[in-house]
């Protein structure tokens, strides 16, 4: 019975057997992709089906390497190693047997012998010791019709492909395209997954991936591990000050430095931002540990050089040691980061090891900020009110208002030990608006009920400059119809100091609100800065007035002060006065305001209150 032909869309004509054995060589591959075999797998299954379609041939599959000039084999599950070997590194070009020849022209190649055919003329030594006599080749192509490869079958007996085997060949070529740039996704996909596309370095995936897998062997091998984590100090400064582009490069130069003085034994990463993490495997002693911790400060003692820039930068790193400090890798990267939080506030720069105090003092902080937002609720919060009284009438003329925690269980805690966890942990905003809005109810009452007015002065803090809230500050003074006119914002000479404070500070200056300059003389201001920041009162930091009496240097500042802000226009003001000698002297220099304890401690509303009433 005669096979019926059939046309396939190639327009080659084969027998329904033919054409058969190509849907179930093509149905095998996809079955085995759809099962998620492994594509060098795939690969050679496919190559065993081609040869049992073509009997005494042997298939092979290759690819151009990394460097892009040479090809490799990927794929000859039935070819000789030595054989292999020998072909790895084959450059394509017209006499570089099938397979080179067939890339180098982009075209198909079938060549029936292979001892007269010019295309083999270099490879004739290869042909002879193992036995090819004929060899047909197909380019892979993956994108812009370039070629990539090649899928060959070499015979061992002389013979022209039929029109079949063409096809077979062209199929095969185009099941391995298909494959390769399936893989090629993959593995882009796995490396987004797993590697910062910034630094190329492993993510925190990976991360905890290795670290986890290095726990394993490190308990089974009883040896130790290090996990360093590292944060870069004052790195927001260069995004503020040259943008988030100069700002990656400047992380990028950060990791590649770094990456010069680890070896193939440390996983490096950058977990996000500008922190990154090491892990020491197969010692992680102290000692190895600290010649490392020594080499990357060393490393930070140089500028790092981007875009004809040099920045100085420091790093400051907590160090989590296994099995002591934790025993899987949440607990190690958590008390790493605890010891680099110590370490930064130990002066930055530096390194802590971690210890179990420092969770104790995390926890502790952690308390305290869930705390903080059910005491907001609950009422805990007080505020008192420092007065401030002008030295030339010993009149009041203003108070600060200053925020107390009266805790049910703990009692009053110190406003240092909670202001600094309210800016951190961004609960400041709401504290910050109630505190406002509380101070401002309180005087407008105090003055709506008789009392003469003064200045109110309510601290601020620099997550209280964003635009959004200095519209709800606006609303709210516009809800009480609070007199601008005897508002005052104190800040802080280190915030004042940025672009972006600068620019809220002024909003609030056309509003018509008063700035004060609180805790002069502890930042970076100079004479030539001040007149062109949007202030109108200079307060002395009480560093500078504690030791009046008995020091020198601090008489010549608080005097300095003093007469460099008269010459400006600004109102002087001196806190932590507790002294008569201090308030002699700073009369004498002609401070305008002076508060501290000689006058007032900050009073509750009952005791503030009890100044304006008359004996009766």
């Amino acid at each position: 019975m005669e096979a019926k032909v059939i046309s396939l869309r190639s327009g080659c004509q084969v027998t329904t057997e033919q054409a058969g054995q190509l849907l179930a060589l093509q149905r095998e591959i996809l079955e085995q992709v759809a099962l998620n075999v492994d594509y060098r797998e795939i690969l050679d299954a496919l190559c065993k089906a081609a040869e049992q379609i073509v009997p005494n041939s042997v298939a092979s599959i290759m690819i151009f390497d990394e460097t892009g000039e040479s090809l490799t084999v990927l794929a000859a599950p039935s070819i000789p190693l030595e054989a292999v070997a020998l072909l790895n590194g084959l450059i394509p070009s017209e006499r570089a047997g099938s397979c080179g020849t067939a890339v180098y022209y982009n075209e198909a190649q079938y060549v029936v012998n292979t001892r007269v055919d010019d295309r083999w003329s270099d490879l004739q030594a290869f042909a002879h010791d193992f036995s090819i006599n004929a060899c047909w080749s197909n380019p892979v192509k993956i994108e812009k019709d370039k070629a990539i490869g090649s899928f060959a079958l070499s015979s061992f007996e002389e013979r022209a492909p039929s029109i079949f085997y063409k096809q077979l060949l062209e199929t095969c070529a185009h099941i391995v395209g298909i494959l390769l740039i399936k893989n090629k996704k993959e593995e882009s996909l796995w490396k987004l997954a797993h590697y910062d596309t910034l630094t190329g370095l492993v993510n925190r995936n990976l991360l905890k991936q290795k670290l986890s897998a290095a726990i394993g062997e490190a308990s089974s091998q009883k040896y130790h591990l290090a996990v360093l984590v590292l944060d870069l100090d004052g790195f927001k400064d260069v995004n503020d000050w040259q943008g988030y582009e100069v700002g990656d490069k400047v992380l990028q130069q950060v990791a590649k430095n770094i990456e010069g003085i680890l070896d193939g034994s440390y996983v490096f990463s950058r977990l996000g931002s500008d922190e990154f993490v090491i892990l020491v495997g197969g010692s992680g002693e102290s000692l190895s540990v600290q010649l490392l911790i020594g080499k990357i400060l060393a490393l930070f003692k140089k500028k790092v050089h981007v875009a004809d820039c040099e920045f100085t930068l420091s790093v400051s790193i907590g160090v989590s040691l296994f099995p002591e400090d934790g025993l899987s890798a949440s607990d190690l990267l958590r008390n790493a980061d605890t010891a680099m939080h110590a370490a930064k506030k130990a002066g930055r720069a530096c390194s802590r090891f971690y210890n179990e105090g420092l969770t104790n003092f995390v926890k502790y902080k952690m308390d305290l900020i869930t705390g903080m937002r059910i005491a907001l609720v609950r009422g805990d919060f007080v505020l008192h009110y420092q007065p401030q009284y002008c030295q030339k009438t010993n009149k009041l003329a203003g108070v600060e208002a200053l925020v107390r925690w009266q805790h049910p269980e703990k009692g009053l805690i110190p406003p240092n030990d909670f202001i600094p966890l309210a800016e951190e942990s961004g609960f400041i905003q709401e504290l910050g608006l109630w505190l406002f809005a509380e101070a401002c109810r309180q005087c407008k009452a105090w003055w709506d009920g008789g009392i003469p007015e003064f200045s109110l002065a309510i601290n601020l803090s620099v997550k209280q400059l964003d635009a959004d809230n200095i519209k709800k500050l606006q609303a709210i003074l516009l809800t009480m119809k609070f007199p601008i006119y005897n508002l005052e914002l104190e800040v802080t000479e280190s915030l004042i100091m940025h672009q972006e404070s600068l620019t809220a500070l002024h909003q609030l200056e056309a509003l018509g609100i008063r700035i004060s300059m609180d805790d002069f003389g502890t930042g970076y201001s100079s004479l030539a800065q001040l007149k062109h920041l949007p202030i109108s009162k200079l307060k002395i930091d009480r560093s500078f007035v504690k030791d009046l009496s008995e020091d020198e240097n601090d008489r010549i500042i608080a005097k300095t002060i003093i007469a460099m802000g008269h010459s400006l226009g600004l109102i002087v003001v001196a806190e932590g006065v507790e002294t008569v000698e201090q308030q002699a002297f700073l009369v004498q220099e002609g401070c305008d305001l002076i508060q501290g304890y000689l006058l007032s401690r900050p009073l509750t509303v009952e005791q503030f209150s009890v100044l304006f009433q008359t004996p009766s």
